[in-house]
C-alpha cells in the first residue's frame, strides 16, 4: 500500500502528465491563434510560451533518464524563457514593446548558474532558490503589468485579465514558498523528484498553475476578439466613430441623466459644406479621405468623454455632456475653425456648418434634441454655410 501511494503521488509522474496536458493546451492555443476571426495582439507570443512550458515540463519529467545537462540546463531554460515570452505577449496585447535585453541577460545568468551548479560544483539547493526565485520576479512584474491595465479592454478588465493575474500571483507565491524554503531547509538528493510532501506539492502546484495561466491567455484572447466584435457592431466603419444607432443610445442615456440629475448636456449637428462637388470633383476616395480627417480632427478637439458621431452621409453629432450652450459654442468655433485645416496637396479645401442644441425638458425623446440641432444646421446653411447657428430652446412647427 505504502508504495503505491508513492508511485501514485511521484514527483515524475505528475511533471511527465503535466507535460502531456501543457502540450494539449499549447496545441488548442495554436488552433485559436490560427481561428480566429480577427487579430489578437500578443496571442502568437502567448503560443509559443505554451510550447516552451511543454518542452520545459518534458525535459525536467526526463530527469534521470537522459543528459543532466538536457533536463537541468535546458528544462529550466524553456521555463524561464516561457515566462518571459508570456511577459512579452501580455505587452504585445497592451500595444507595448518588452525591451528584451535586460531579461535575456537574466535568463543567461540563471542558465550559467545552473548549469555550474549542476556540473562544477552540484547543488540542487541552489538551483532552485534561482530558478524559482527567477522564476517568482518574473510572474510577480507580469501581474503588475495587468494590473497597471485594468482598462486595458474597451469593455474593461475582462474575466481573462482577471483570471490570469490571479494565477500568476498565486504562482508567484508557489515559486517563492519554495525558494525561501530552499534556502532554509537541506532538499532531497534526488532533487526535483525527490519523492517528499514539500516536492510533491510544489511540483503539482506549479504544473496546475502554468496550466491554468494558457487558459487564461486563451480567455483573454476570447474577451480581445469579442470585444472587439462588439465595437465593430456600433462604429462607423470608415471613420471609426460611433454609428447612427450608438449614438441614440447614448442620446437616451443623457437625456435620462439630465431628468434625474438636471445637469444639461448640448450636441453640435455638423455637415461638410458642398461635399457633393468635393465627390464629384475629387473622386470619393477623396472625399472619403476628408471624412476621415475631419473626424480625426474634431476627435482630437473635444474632450475624452465627449462622443462624436456618424449621424449619415456627411453629417455628424458631437454629443458634450454636462455642457451648457456657451462652453459648447466655444468647442463648436474650434471644430468651426481648427477642424477644417488641411495639407492642400492631400486633400482639397473643404468647410462645415453646425447647428448648436442645449437639452431641455421639452425634448420628451432624444430625436427631439437632434431636431432642434438640425433645425439650427439648416439656418446655418441658409445664412451661407461655414457658420455656427443656436438652436431655440424648443422646435416650433410650423
Amino acid at each position: 500500500m505504502g508504495s503505491m501511494s508513492t508511485y501514485a503521488l511521484d514527483p515524475r509522474t505528475t511533471v511527465l502528465i503535466g507535460s502531456i496536458t501543457s502540450g494539449l493546451m499549447a496545441m488548442v492555443l495554436t488552433l485559436l491563434a490560427r481561428a480566429t476571426p480577427l487579430p489578437v495582439p500578443g496571442l502568437r507570443t502567448w503560443v509559443a510560451g505554451a510550447w516552451l512550458v511543454f518542452a520545459g515540463l518534458l525535459l525536467l519529467g526526463l530527469r534521470d533518464w537522459i543528459s543532466h545537462l538536457a533536463t537541468v540546463t535546458l528544462g529550466n531554460g524553456a521555463f524561464v524563457l516561457a515566462y518571459i515570452a508570456w511577459l512579452a505577449g501580455t505587452r504585445q496585447h497592451f500595444g507595448e514593446r518588452l525591451r528584451w535585453g535586460p531579461w535575456l541577460l537574466a535568463w543567461l545568468a540563471m542558465a550559467g548558474a545552473v548549469t555550474w551548479f549542476a556540473e562544477v560544483q552540484p547543488s540542487y539547493r541552489v538551483r532552485l532558490v534561482v530558478v524559482a526565485g527567477l522564476c517568482c520576479f518574473i510572474s510577480v512584474h507580469h501581474a503588475l503589468v495587468l494590473l497597471r491595465y485594468p482598462q486595458a479592454e474597451r469593455f474593461g478588465r475582462t474575466l481573462g485579465i482577471t483570471l490570469t493575474c490571479s494565477w500568476l500571483v498565486i504562482l508567484a507565491i508557489v515559486y517563492a514558498a519554495r525558494a525561501v524554503h530552499a534556502a532554509l531547509f537541506p532538499q532531497g538528493d534526488s532533487g526535483l523528484l525527490t519523492q517528499d510532501a514539500i516536492q510533491i506539492v510544489y511540483t503539482g502546484s506549479f504544473t496546475v498553475c502554468n496550466l491554468l495561466l494558457v487558459i487564461g491567455f486563451a480567455t483573454m484572447a476570447s474577451d480581445h476578439v469579442r470585444a472587439r466584435i462588439e465595437e465593430q457592431a456600433i462604429r462607423d466603419p470608415l471613420t471609426g466613430t460611433l454609428n447612427r444607432q450608438a449614438l441614440f443610445e447614448c442620446l437616451e442615456r443623457e437625456r435620462t441623466r439630465h431628468g434625474r440629475t438636471g445637469q444639461p448636456f448640448c450636441i453640435a449637428m455638423l455637415d461638410v459644406d458642398h461635399f457633393k462637388q468635393i465627390n464629384d470633383g475629387h473622386g470619393h476616395p477623396v472625399g472619403d479621405r476628408v471624412l476621415v480627417h475631419l473626424c480625426r480632427r474634431m476627435a482630437a478637439l473635444v474632450r475624452p468623454h465627449d462622443v462624436v458621431a456618424r449621424y449619415g452621409g456627411e453629417e455628424f453629432v458631437v454629443v458634450m455632456p454636462q455642457t451648457r450652450l456657451p462652453e459648447a459654442a466655444l468647442v463648436a468655433e474650434r471644430i468651426l475653425l481648427e477642424a477644417v485645416q488641411v495639407d492642400r496637396l492631400a486633400m482639397p479645401a473643404f468647410t462645415v456648418s453646425i447647428g448648436l442644441a442645449e437639452s431641455s425638458t421639452d425634448d420628451a425623446t432624444a430625436e427631439a434634441i437632434v431636431a432642434r440641432a438640425d433645425a439650427a444646421l439648416y439656418q446655418a446653411k441658409a445664412r451661407g454655410r461655414n457658420r455656427l447657428e443656436r438652436a431655440a430652446l424648443r422646435l416650433v412647427n410650423a
